[in-house]
């Protein structure tokens, strides 16, 4: 198992703990798992910046499916908390306790970019 693999399956179990979701069961997540292991690579993170790596790719997973949801159905409503959601606040809480937050930037900048068009295209 590579660092990187065991990071995600950290951050899956504190996702899974704080919010009270099986990561595993949630749509998409096999897509961010791969997306994460690719932006991380060989690099070394710190738990707190592959939790925050983590907790963006399922935030903007979620939000792509809220915006296939929205163009399959005109009547689909959009649920008013996004920008106030419960993971992304923990994702940038995790972000802010980073000791390496310059490498999660790095890593994060596509991820907060596509993040920020979503939720335009959302509002």
């Amino acid at each position: 198992m590579t660092d990187a693999q065991a990071q995600w399956d950290k951050a899956c179990k504190t996702l899974d703990e704080e919010f009270q979701l099986n990561a595993r069961e949630l749509p998409s997540m096999e897509a961010a798992e791969a997306l994460f292991l690719q932006s991380v690579g060989r690099r070394e993170l710190t738990q707190e910046a592959a939790n925050a790596l983590m907790y963006g790719l399922y935030f903007s997973a979620y939000l792509r499916m809220l915006l296939t949801f929205k163009q399959q159905s005109p009547d689909f409503e959009v649920p008013d908390y996004l920008q106030a959601h419960p993971v992304l606040d923990a994702s940038n809480r995790w972000a802010q306790q980073a000791k390496d937050g310059h490498l999660l930037l790095q890593l994060a900048q596509p991820i907060i970019q596509e993040t920020q068009l979503l939720l335009e295209q959302l509002n």
